[in-house]
Formats: C-alpha cells, sequence, structure tokens
C-alpha cells in the first residue's frame, strides 16, 4: 500500500487468444473508476508530465498499466508494428478491467505518443464499458503523410528502430550477438553519419538477422509505421492533449476537431501547451523560457484530465472546452471551439534583401532561386524534430540556417503594436523546379528586434515538374504574439536533415536511390494567410 493506493503487482489479464498481459494496479481502497495506460516502453517506466499512474488513487480512480504483449511482463509474440492486434488487446483490456471487483464498471484510457495511439485504436472498437479517451501527442498514417506532403521523417523512423533493436538485443541477454550489438550502438551515438549513406535501404545498422522489421520495407511503403482509424467510430468523449513544437501537434489538433465533426453531441476537449514530443512538459523549451506558468505542473495538466474523467461520469463541463497557451504573451488561454474567433490576414511574398512580406500584392511578382544540394543539405535545427536522435526541439536561433546561400527568408515590416496569429497557418507558392522530385520546407518565424529567428509553426511539401506551378504548404496550427517591434517571417528552404529524407532530385524511392544532382526551384510570388485572433 503507498499512501492511499494499494499497488497489486503482477496483475494478470487474459485476451481473447489465450495470451495473458501483464501489469500493475494502483486502486483505492473501493471499487472505483480505472484508467487504462497500456505501454510497450515498461509498465514501470511510464514518466510522461501528461498523467501518471500515481495520480489516479488520490482522485477516486484506480490506474492499470500494463505491458503490451510481447513486451516486458507481458506473454505474446512481440512485433514492431502490429496495430490491429493492439485494438483488440486494448478492447479486451477495457472489458477486462471492467468486471473485476475493485473497477465500478467504468474505464477511460489514456497515454502520450504510442500510448496514446493504442487508446484510439482500442476505442474505434467500441468497447461497451469505455467512458472516454485522454490520448496526448498522436497521429494517423493519413495525418502523419498529410503534415509531411510526401517526405519522410527519417530521423523519428531510424531513431525508433535503432531504440527498438537495441531493446530487442537487451532482450536476448548472453545469446545477443555482440557484433550486432555493436551496430546498434554505433547508430544510437552516431545516427546522422548512417541516415547519409545511401541507399537508406540497405543501411547496416539496421541490417540485423532476426529483427523482425527492415527498413526498407518501411520506407517503400510494404509496412506501415503508423495506423489508421475512422474517428466516426470512437464514440466516447476525448481530451486531446499536444504542444505547440510536438512533432503530432497538427495531427492531434486535427484529430480534435474531427471528433467534434463526427460525434458534436460529445463533449471533445483540447489542450495545448508550448511543449515538444518529450515526457518532459516544462516551461523551458529550446533557448526559451515560457514562464513558469508554461509547465504541465503549473497547468494542473493531471489535475485537468482526471477532472475531464469526473466529467464524463457525473456530467458537467461548464469549463471551456478548449485551453491553450498564447506563447509571446507567454499566458493560457481559454475558448469553446478551436480555433477561437478571429480573422483571416494575408501577405504577399515580394522581392527584396531579404525577401518582403508585405499587406499588399506587389506589382510584380517575386522571383527567387531556391537550390537544393541534396549532398550538402539545409541542417533540421529547432522547431517540431523528435529528440530520439541528436535532434534537439523547440525554438532555437535560426540565423544560421537563415544566412545559409540556398535558403529564403521574407520578412514583414515591424509590427507597431502586438499581433495574435491563432489558428491554422498555409503558405501557397508559385514554384517550379528543374528536378523530377523536390521538396520546400517552409517555417513560420518570429524575427526579433535584437535579430534573433525564432521558429513558430512549418511544413513541407514534396513535388515536381508534373506538379503546379502552385503548391500549398500545410504549417500546422499555432497560437503567438508577435509583439510590437517584432517581425512576421517566413523561411523557405529545400531541405531540413535529417528530420526529413534528402531528396535526391529523381522520383526514385528512397529506399533505394542513390545521391542525385544540385537543383533548382524558382519561386516566382506566394500568399501567406494567418489566423489573426481577436484583441
Amino acid at each position: 500500500m503507498t499512501g492511499s493506493a494499494y499497488v497489486d503487482a503482477d496483475v494478470e489479464t487474459p485476451m481473447r487468444d489465450g495470451v495473458v498481459l501483464r501489469g500493475d494496479l494502483w486502486r483505492p481502497p473501493d471499487p472505483a473508476p480505472v484508467v487504462v495506460f497500456r505501454t510497450p516502453y515498461g509498465r514501470r517506466l511510464i514518466s510522461s508530465d501528461t498523467l501518471r499512474p500515481r495520480h489516479c488513487p488520490e482522485a477516486g480512480f484506480a490506474a492499470l498499466v500494463q505491458d503490451t504483449r510481447g513486451r516486458f511482463a507481458s506473454g505474446g509474440a512481440w512485433r514492431p508494428v502490429m496495430w490491429e492486434q493492439e485494438a483488440e488487446d486494448t478492447h479486451d483490456t477495457v472489458e477486462w478491467a471492467a468486471a473485476q471487483p475493485w473497477c465500478d464498471g467504468n474505464v477511460f484510457l489514456a497515454g502520450t505518443s504510442y500510448v496514446g495511439i493504442v487508446a484510439w485504436l482500442g476505442a474505434a472498437l467500441r468497447p461497451p464499458h469505455l467512458r472516454g479517451i485522454a490520448p496526448a501527442m498522436t497521429t494517423t498514417a493519413a495525418a502523419d503523410a498529410r503534415d509531411t506532403g510526401g517526405a519522410l521523417r527519417l530521423d523519428h523512423l531510424v531513431g525508433w528502430l535503432a531504440y527498438m533493436a537495441a531493446d530487442w538485443l537487451a532482450r536476448q541477454g548472453a545469446d545477443a550477438d555482440p557484433a550486432l550489438a555493436a551496430r546498434v550502438a554505433a547508430l544510437i551515438h552516431d545516427p546522422e553519419a548512417a541516415m547519409r549513406r545511401l541507399p537508406l535501404g540497405t543501411m547496416p545498422e539496421l541490417d540485423l538477422p532476426g529483427f523482425p522489421l527492415r527498413i526498407a520495407d518501411v520506407l517503400d511503403g510494404r509496412v506501415r509505421a503508423l495506423p489508421d482509424w475512422d474517428h466516426a467510430d470512437v464514440e466516447v468523449p476525448t481530451l486531446s492533449v499536444t504542444g505547440w513544437y510536438d512533432v503530432y501537434a497538427t495531427a492531434t489538433i486535427e484529430g480534435h476537431l474531427a471528433m467534434r465533426r463526427e460525434h458534436p453531441e460529445l463533449r471533445h476537449e483540447l489542450i495545448v501547451g508550448p511543449w515538444a514530443h518529450t515526457g518532459a512538459l516544462t516551461h523551458l523549451q529550446g533557448e526559451v523560457n515560457f514562464g513558469v506558468a508554461a509547465s504541465a505542473a503549473a497547468a494542473r495538466l493531471p489535475g485537468r484530465h482526471l477532472e475531464f474523467f469526473r466529467r464524463c461520469l457525473d456530467g458537467g463541463g461548464d469549463d471551456a472546452p478548449v485551453r491553450y497557451f498564447l506563447m509571446g504573451a507567454d499566458a493560457w488561454r481559454t475558448a469553446e471551439r478551436w480555433p477561437p474567433p478571429g480573422d483571416p490576414y494575408v501577405l504577399h511574398l515580394a522581392d527584396g534583401e531579404p525577401g518582403r512580406l508585405t499587406p499588399e500584392p506587389p506589382a510584380e511578382g517575386a522571383t527567387a532561386r531556391l537550390r537544393h544540394d541534396p549532398g550538402d543539405p539545409v541542417p533540421s535545427h529547432g522547431g517540431r524534430v523528435l529528440h530520439l536522435g541528436r535532434l534537439v526541439p523547440g525554438p532555437l536561433d535560426l540565423r544560421a540556417v537563415a544566412a545559409r546561400p540556398d535558403v529564403l527568408l521574407y520578412l514583414g515590416d515591424p509590427l507597431d503594436d502586438d499581433m495574435d496569429v491563432i489558428g491554422p497557418v498555409r503558405l501557397e507558392l508559385d514554384v517550379v523546379s528543374d528536378a523530377a522530385s523536390a521538396d520546400v520546407v517552409a517555417r513560420l518565424v518570429d524575427r526579433w528586434p535584437d535579430g534573433r529567428i525564432l521558429p513558430v509553426c512549418e511544413g513541407v511539401v514534396r513535388f515536381g515538374r508534373a506538379t503546379g506551378p502552385r503548391v500549398e504548404i500545410d504549417l500546422g496550427h499555432t497560437a503567438q504574439r508577435f509583439r510590437a517591434g517584432h517581425r512576421i517571417g517566413v523561411l523557405l528552404a529545400g531541405s531540413s536533415f535529417p528530420h526529413f529524407d534528402r531528396n535526391q532530385g529523381t522520383g526514385e524511392s528512397p529506399a533505394t536511390a542513390a545521391l542525385g544532382r544540385p537543383s533548382t526551384q524558382v519561386v516566382r510570388g506566394g500568399t501567406l494567410t494567418l489566423r489573426r485572433g481577436e484583441p
């Protein structure tokens, strides 16, 4: 017993096929609603600041933290990609938990990233005793394809596979091949060196005999690293949580909007902080201190989860369902829906050194050349990246990136007054390429009076000679106050490596493409559409 909670270790949950999964149960003295977390990363290692099992009993909830199939103490065979199985196991766990004497018949699902995706998948099978879900920082295959515009999250994929391979080898104990272990250790130590070697599909560090997933299969699309589900099938209230520098920020927000469209009769809540896709949701992100109120702890994020679960049971819900952090103002705001009321605000790309952003269309369209050399790509720096490899997410100064000759920067005039940009950000470009395939990586940036250039949100599109000349880039959503004296900016590049794979220009699969030739993209104008928040 810990405080007012009993902790039962190695609780066994039978699945429909007879496999037994094991977890730890945190429970108050009397029967209570239970929050289920299903994780492949170790049931005793959950460290996300969204909600942890220990938070539940003190609020009158039990918590079952379960190792997924084939992981740690659970039985069955593990595969790196087994989404249909995860959905069934989640359904079975919900229904089994509802029937236990320590549960009052009401079950919730919660968790971050993979754990949150599992919650969505299980909910889509409609377990009768499920009352609500609180998934954080999640995406689907379709949403990720839209967010990446055809590019590949290379560092994300390689980093995740490297850690899965390391865990797979560690579980073999003394039988693990030392040579294979050395390969994986080298990849974890220096992932970029491996990602620079071509073709990517023959990466020796991940060519491991017996490992149940080949990187070439993912690169070629034969194996989908992410699942899809129909939001219409999720017939319970939802609480979606993300951060403005989360790699899945756009997908999480779009999932919330999909639930509002599909099931407006249910309550769907959204919380967005200034956080990245990490377990520690602190007020320190990148190079910026957003103030102590920005942290998950100060925002009472675990408590807000439990209050949401209680509303699912008892009704109510007078609080505004949307809570977001307005960067720049460094304060929390609430709204009845996302995005809150606002007006479109359009800026046009115009010539200049640097390029200009103007409220009025230029007399002549801008013409600038964007060079891309796959042998010397623009490095990924800050923003919405994952931290599995060596990348650092969040607001990092982009002056060194903007100074490169293969990067274009467009800036508006210094603002006379503060301007709040809240909601979706879209960029439409008139651009042509001399390559069969090319990328444009676009970032909305905040240029400070002292010269700093901080990323706000971003998007990418992969296109070619047969596309366009008009291309649209979805930069996702944001909530940013551009302060008086600051300048709204757009930064364009032909790559962001290793966050995205290097486009070799040939149109070949990333699995088989060799190093390509430099290409030129001619930008002949464009429009940036923002949503200006109400004062």
